[in-house]
């Protein structure tokens, strides 16, 4: 994915100071491996949320759970962000661990709703999605750079327009594939962003983050299209 192919062994050395660039090989094995991992971190929480137990106790508790992971996912992405800019691995990894640990919790509470044959089918669309938009993404990097505004204002006005539907109770199938539409160009966005920019372990865990949760968007709504709920 990225595009700094000059570099062979798997660190080299920063020019300037602060860290280490790694090879593209080693920082596309991490970046996927990181996003691979929010997935599993997602998938063990709908499996532990599920049981009859704990969904008593999430009834019990259900707002301050709800805050708490609210407030983590928050906490978290705030500490990846100062990991980043001021070259810390480990806020990065302790950003990183509590952000996919909260937000993979709440995430999981969706799938409850939904048979396992649907996930399953709406998986397999997300992956079909992913593979051609982060390909498009490399392949026309200009193009992505340029929607970046187009896309932030539609992602804001979509946003508007469901509250808006929300609170007159009106159906949201057509923002439901509007959404997906916007977030397949973050994908694009955000592949044609890690592939240019330098290859350290604190953009990977900040490109798979966004990435993630650019996946998880589509495929939330896709599986929302498709999906029949229990």
């Amino acid at each position: 994915m990225n595009e700094l192919d000059q570099y062979e062994s798997p660190f080299v050395e920063r020019s300037s100071a602060g860290g280490r660039l790694l090879s593209a090989r080693a920082y596309n094995a991490l970046l996927a491996g990181l996003i691979l991992v929010s997935f599993i971190v997602m998938g063990l929480c709908a499996r532990w949320s599920g049981s009859p137990a704990f969904a008593l106790a999430l009834g019990e508790n259900a707002l301050i759970v709800t805050i708490g992971c609210l407030v983590g996912s928050i906490v978290g992405l705030i500490a990846m962000s100062f990991g980043r800019s001021r070259e810390s691995l480990g806020l990065s990894v302790a950003g990183y661990a509590l952000f996919t640990a909260t937000f993979g919790f709440t995430t999981s509470l969706a799938l409850a709703q939904y048979s396992m044959q649907d996930i399953s089918t709406a998986l397999l669309a997300t992956a079909g999605i992913v593979a051609v938009f982060g390909a498009a993404g490399l392949a026309f990097p200009q193009f992505f750079a340029k929607i970046q505004g187009v896309l932030f204002v539609a992602l804001l006005a979509l946003v508007v327009v469901e509250v808006v539907l929300g609170l007159m109770g009106a159906s949201q199938s057509f923002t439901d594939i509007a959404v997906v539409l916007v977030f397949c160009g973050f994908i694009g966005w955000d592949v044609y962003r890690a592939s240019t920019d330098e290859p350290t372990v604190n953009n990977a865990i900040w490109y798979a983050v966004e990435m993630f949760l650019d996946i998880i968007n589509v495929f939330l709504r896709v599986l929302d299209l498709i999906g029949s709920r229990d």
